[in-house]
């Protein structure tokens, strides 16, 4: 999804506002456009931050989990529906980086006094799908839907 929306006229200052508040390490806005091959999205995920700590070097530790409930389901260009594939843990931990710092952003802005700046996507290779639910479970959301939403009927688009 984001790289379906990253270009749209819409989200150029949201797009700005966010490069500012990120190390150029992680700034991935500045990635060539994906080709689009889908013509429509349903479904959605939940974000939950559960855990928080301040690491010994300074950055604050965030853990999110991603419940894929109901999951996101694309109808593609030539007519195939696909969506989230089966997996062992039906969702995802990051643990993204933030810390107090006045260090240049991935737009090559410095500020004057120090913000939180997002300085690691939080992609740990090292967790194993053990890890994940322990974390996770207990925060799961009831009901935990994992089927495509049933369609509903178009209705005309008001007029602009």
């Amino acid at each position: 999804m984001d790289n379906l929306l990253k270009n749209v006229d819409e989200n150029i200052e949201i797009q700005k506002r966010f490069r500012s508040r990120i190390a150029r390490e992680e700034d991935f806005l500045s990635d060539p456009e994906m080709p689009a091959t889908t013509v429509a999205t349903t479904g959605g995920s939940l974000f939950r931050v559960v855990g928080a700590v301040q690491l010994d070097d300074g950055p604050v530790e965030f853990s999110i989990c991603t419940y894929e409930t109901p999951g996101l389901y694309s109808l593609t260009k030539d007519g195939r529906t696909v969506g989230p594939q089966p997996r062992q843990v039906p969702y995802f931990l990051d643990r993204p980086r933030v810390e107090w710092t006045t260090r240049p952003a991935a737009d090559g802005s410095t500020p004057e006094e120090p913000r939180w700046f997002w300085v690691d996507d939080g992609i740990d290779l090292h967790l194993t799908t053990e890890d994940v639910p322990s974390v996770c479970e207990p925060f799961k959301p009831e009901p935990f839907i994992q089927q495509i939403p049933e369609p509903i009927t178009p209705t005309a688009l008001p007029p602009k």
